[in-house]
């Protein structure tokens, strides 16, 4: 322009309004949103344990039945064990076992029959001599037989006792005569009644179903809601699930199936290899999702008014402050833009130059301390017969070797881990651990996971917290175990580097002014920006230096730093140490 003014371009605002509305009430829509979502989640996330303590409930009581079944037939079992050895059985008279049989105690509603390889022999229910069952009148004796033969003892599936007319099963113990050779068994009986307690003792809540079945998924007893009975069929999702499962397997699982009223059912079990019966509870699916489905009805009405609240406010909220909020806006993005980039820029130049000094120590300085060495192993035949000689020459060699030594230490402690691809639970670990292994210290290092989701400016200030810290636990501290701890505590992160070294001294003792030094300096500057705090206490004990910063970077300064130190140093007084602002 003529007046050598420069144009400025007038910037149009017709648009702004309708789109800062849209803005904030997409803002509040997304806030109302994500209550919903965090509600939810939470009540899903009760819901979700609420629905696993039934099935794990379940789960235990059929494995209680399991159990008390194995129970009674082992006791049985060992009362077969302790009447085969009577005397009056031995010596072949039946007429006083049997009356000994008569007086022993069994479970209510069972009883005890001799078999020789034919036919019963003595059974307490019918008077000695009596008539009595040949076993070819019992269908499957000859597989019950192998089995007692087998397995010297065995217990029978589902069937019908036809002096008693009752479904019971039946548990066996092999007889052998002197030889050695098997010429009868020993048999107790249990009623389903019998069975039928071991039920009772597990307390089930209405609409579950309990039962116990033989190895042929047959039912010998179960229990809907309060009914007894052997007519009960084993759902046949489980018939499946236990098809190929061997004679002395114990399994134990739930399987999702429909029972004989086809009704969904979560189908809880255990298979004992002992008995090979299978004890089943079955909970209804409407009974075990009936938490979910409760949190999502209870979960919509609220949802709801919230959202309507979340609206009417987005609404209001924009047209009463769009102008205000659209100048602030523009401002404090435009600040926010300049000082993220500067802080980019500046943490940028600061890792390059890091790489720079560690690449040139390893690559140039290191390279000529090994030539050095080189050159002095070339000298040492030179020197052999002077003996002031060689003792100069490892003077020179052993401090070439501890520079070398030094220098690959600081140049470890220079170089940037790979944070991005690792995380900083990883990286800062695999750091300390190699500075140890490259120092000599005893590292001890705990550090949680939670610190991978930290924002990844944070995750490279502390790490470079970590290494300063630890570059001053080398080269100052003289100690020989170092520790790493990292906490997350009330929305802060608590970091703690702490060594057993001599201490932090000021030039004039224990009791002068600690000077600082610039490394301890860029720790607190770095911390300060993400409004965190740096705390230094030291005595003759070690030195611990403790860092605290939000989790979130806000850039405000923490002001409960005080109290969220005071857990980690507590424990060295005034008298032991001194505390570095």
């Amino acid at each position: 322009m003529s007046n050598g003014t420069v144009p400025v371009v007038a910037r149009s605002l017709s648009g702004l309004p309708l789109r800062l509305r849209r803005r904030i009430a997409l803002t509040f829509m997304v806030v109302t949103v994500a209550a919903c979502l965090v509600a939810a989640a939470l009540l899903l996330s009760r819901a979700a344990e609420e629905r696993h303590a039934i099935e794990h409930r379940a789960l235990e009581a059929a494995k209680a039945l399991s159990f008390g079944f194995d129970q009674e037939v082992a006791a049985v079992n060992y009362l077969l064990k302790g009447l085969s050895k009577s005397p009056a059985l031995l010596s072949g008279d039946t007429k006083a076992f049997y009356d000994q049989l008569k007086i022993t105690p069994v479970p209510e509603g069972s009883w005890l029959v001799l078999n020789d390889l034919e036919r019963q022999v003595a059974n307490t229910l019918r008077p000695f001599g009596s008539p009595l069952p040949r076993h070819v009148d019992f269908p499957n004796y000859q597989e019950q037989l192998d089995r007692i033969r087998e397995r010297r003892w065995s217990v029978s599936g589902r069937m019908l006792a036809p002096l008693k007319g009752q479904i019971v099963v039946a548990l066996s113990l092999r007889l052998d005569d002197p030889d050695g050779r098997m010429n009868g068994h020993l048999t107790i009986t249990l009623t389903e009644a019998r069975l039928g307690t071991i039920l009772d003792d597990q307390a089930l809540p209405a609409g579950w179903v309990k039962g116990l079945y033989d190895r042929k998924l047959q039912p010998i007893v179960a229990d809907r809601d309060g009914h007894k009975g052997s007519d009960l069929p084993v759902p046949a999702t489980l018939a499946t699930r236990l098809a190929d499962a061997g004679p002395a397997s114990t399994i134990t699982g739930t399987v999702e199936a429909t029972d004989d009223r086809g009704v969904p059912v979560l189908v809880t079990f255990r298979r004992s290899g002992a008995t090979n019966w299978t004890s089943v509870v079955t909970v209804p699916l409407a009974d075990l999702n009936a938490p979910v489905t409760g949190a999502l009805r209870r979960m919509a009405g609220p949802a709801a008014l919230l959202l309507l609240a979340g609206g009417i406010a987005a609404w209001f909220t924009a047209r009463q402050v769009e102008q205000p909020l659209r100048v602030l806006s523009d401002q404090v993005t435009g600040a926010r833009k300049q000082v993220n980039e500067l802080s980019g820029q500046l943490l940028a130049l600061q890792e390059e130059e890091r790489k720079r000094i560690a690449r040139e120590l390893h690559d140039s300085t290191a390279q000529h301390l090994v030539a050095a060495n080189l050159g002095l192993a070339g000298l040492e035949a030179q020197v052999q017969e002077n003996p002031s000689g060689r003792k100069a020459l490892a003077e020179v060699e052993s401090l070439l070797t501890e520079a070398l030594r030094e220098l690959r230490i600081f140049t470890y402690l220079l170089h940037p881990p790979n944070l991005t691809k690792d995380g900083l639970q990883t990286t800062l670990r695999d750091f300390a651990e190699g500075f140890a292994g490259r120092t000599g210290l005893v590292a001890r290092i705990r550090i949680p996971e939670e610190v991978d989701d930290l924002p990844p400016e944070l995750q490279r200030t502390i790490l470079r917290v970590v290494q300063e810290a630890l570059t001053n636990v080398h080269r100052h501290a003289g100690a020989s175990q170092v520790s790493v701890d990292a906490k997350i505590r009330s929305g802060r992160l608590v970091v703690r580097i702490r060594d057993n070294g001599h201490g932090m001294a000021g030039p004039n003792g224990a009791e002068g002014r600690i000077r600082l030094g610039v490394g301890v300096t860029g720790m607190r500057a770095r911390l300060e920006q993400f409004g965190g705090d740096l705390r230094i206490t030291t005595g003759p004990g070690g030195t611990s230096v403790v860092a605290v910063v939000p989790r979130t970077v806000t850039g405000r300064a923490l002001t409960q730093a005080g109290r969220l130190l005071r857990p980690w140093t507590s424990d060295m007084t005034e008298a032991d140490g001194k505390t570095l602002g």
